[in-house]
């Protein structure tokens, strides 16, 4: 069984860890000259940028599986989140460490959370018609397992908390927190994936002690002899319902099986013959932007421990929020060091995306010194990573979409099997269990 996996981010090449081990020729072309896809981590004068996917939720089972298998299990780093919201004029830290499958503490501490901040009454009276709703709701709200919270799927997030709570809420809580998960404005995202991000991401986060992107280096080591960086796929052909290979440089690679471990929108421009029971379920996928600047500072910026401040719409700042990604773990930052991330958002994001490295980099100072008027003009280095897309969103009825053609239509072309976060409630975890799923269901087929 001749296959080939499009693209060497984390989905794809856990398709090719799962096939190589059972002993498949597999290919996988990979167009940039790195692998990692958006789980990459970049090194420069002593400091670790995570400068695509920040962490780990704690139930990401296929991953911490993966990381075992590679030796690097014990090297999993988790650390307090601590955010600073804003607070009359200053800011106020949180932390959030509950567990949300704890119903009466998620409550507890969700309250005790409002009251201490300056969220209005209002709001604090509004969050009690949504948090018990989390609460009972959080076992269904599963990255892989999502059935049960597709009556969620309807409506987007601002909506929801809208109906079940108000419009203070939304804007004090709920905004930024969706906003600083996706990138995007929970305007443009369904209910169902943005409480699922939500109480998720109280359950804690991790990362690997030198960096995210130590789990998909470790697989693309591992598998070295079966990627081809450097090499776009033009085209993958179908014929009568079959794959029967992939267009590289104009030619035809002839393939029993296909994995396009890529994004929708990339998909259905790289494979015109898809059917329609797979084609419209992938034009419901969305992505958000980011222009992501990293700053290295000489000294503290933000308060001792903290690792991020929140900063919600009503500020009108140019990011969803900024991160302190030193406190990750000691191997971050040098002694004494600073790396500040600034995650542009939204609009902000398409119209730094296309402006130059040193007009984003002004832009981004200015922003930060409006809250922290002590950031330098002038830091150790920048790094500017531009995300066209970024994080899948999720819109209304995708999740819908999506688990309909799972079951009916995942295999209506024989040999193609599809592999991406799109395909479950969008995050890491998704991504690395739609490869293993995507490789076993062709080792399935083989035999």
């Amino acid at each position: 069984m001749k296959t080939v996996v499009i693209g060497a981010g984390i989905a794809g090449l856990t398709a090719v860890h799962t096939l190589k081990k059972a002993g498949v020729d597999v290919v996988c072309f990979e167009r940039d000259d790195v692998p990692g896809g958006r789980v990459v981590s970049a090194r420069r004068d002593g400091f670790i940028m995570d400068v695509g996917a920040q962490f780990f939720f704690k139930n990401y089972q296929t991953c911490y599986a993966l990381a075992d298998e590679l030796g690097i299990g014990n090297q999993k780093s988790q650390w307090t989140f601590r955010v600073g919201f804003p607070d009359r004029g200053g800011w106020r830290p949180v932390v959030a460490t509950t567990n949300p499958r704890e119903i009466v503490q998620t409550f507890a501490e969700t309250m005790y959370f409002l009251q201490g901040t300056s969220i209005p009454f209002k709001a604090r009276l509004q969050a009690m018609g949504v948090v018990p709703t989390l609460a009972s709701r959080s076992r269904d709200l599963d990255f892989i397992d999502f059935d049960q919270a597709l009556d969620l799927d309807h409506e987007t997030l601002a909506d929801f908390v809208i109906r079940k709570g108000g419009r203070e809420l939304l804007e004090y809580l709920f905004q930024s927190v969706a906003s600083t998960m996706t990138l995007e404005q929970p305007e443009k995202m369904s209910a169902a994936y943005g409480l699922g991000l939500l109480v998720n991401m109280i359950g804690g986060l991790t990362t690997f002690q030198h960096g995210i992107g130590t789990i998909t280096e470790r697989l693309a080591e591992r598998n070295a002899a079966c990627i081809r960086y450097g090499t776009k796929v033009e085209k993958i052909v179908i014929e009568d319902g079959k794959v029967k290979g992939v267009e590289v440089g104009g030619a035809l690679v002839e393939a029993d099986v296909v994995i396009p471990a890529i994004t929708a929108t990339r998909l259905l421009k790289m494979a015109p013959g898809l059917p329609e029971t797979i084609r419209q379920p992938l034009e419901k996928v969305t992505y958000s932007a980011c222009c992501h600047v990293i700053f290295a500072l000489p000294g503290p910026l933000l308060p001792e421990g903290w690792y991020a401040l929140s900063t919600p719409r009503m500020l009108k700042a140019l990011v969803s929020g900024y991160t302190n990604n030193a406190v990750k773990s000691p191997y971050y930052a040098p002694s004494k060091c600073t790396q500040i991330s600034c995650f542009t958002y939204d609009h902000y994001a398409h119209a730094l995306n296309e402006q130059s490295d040193e007009e984003v980099k002004r832009a981004l100072i200015k922003d930060l010194q409006r809250f922290m008027p002590h950031m330098p003009d002038e830091p150790l280095f920048t790094e500017i990573r531009r995300w066209r897309e970024a994080v899948c969103l999720a819109p209304t009825g995708m999740l819908t979409a999506m688990a309909r053609m799972k079951k009916q239509h995942y295999r209506d072309v024989k040999g193609l099997y599809l592999a991406g976060e799109y395909l479950n409630m969008p995050s890491v975890e998704s991504a690395a269990k739609s490869g293993s799923v995507a490789a076993q269901a062709a080792l399935s087929a083989r035999n």
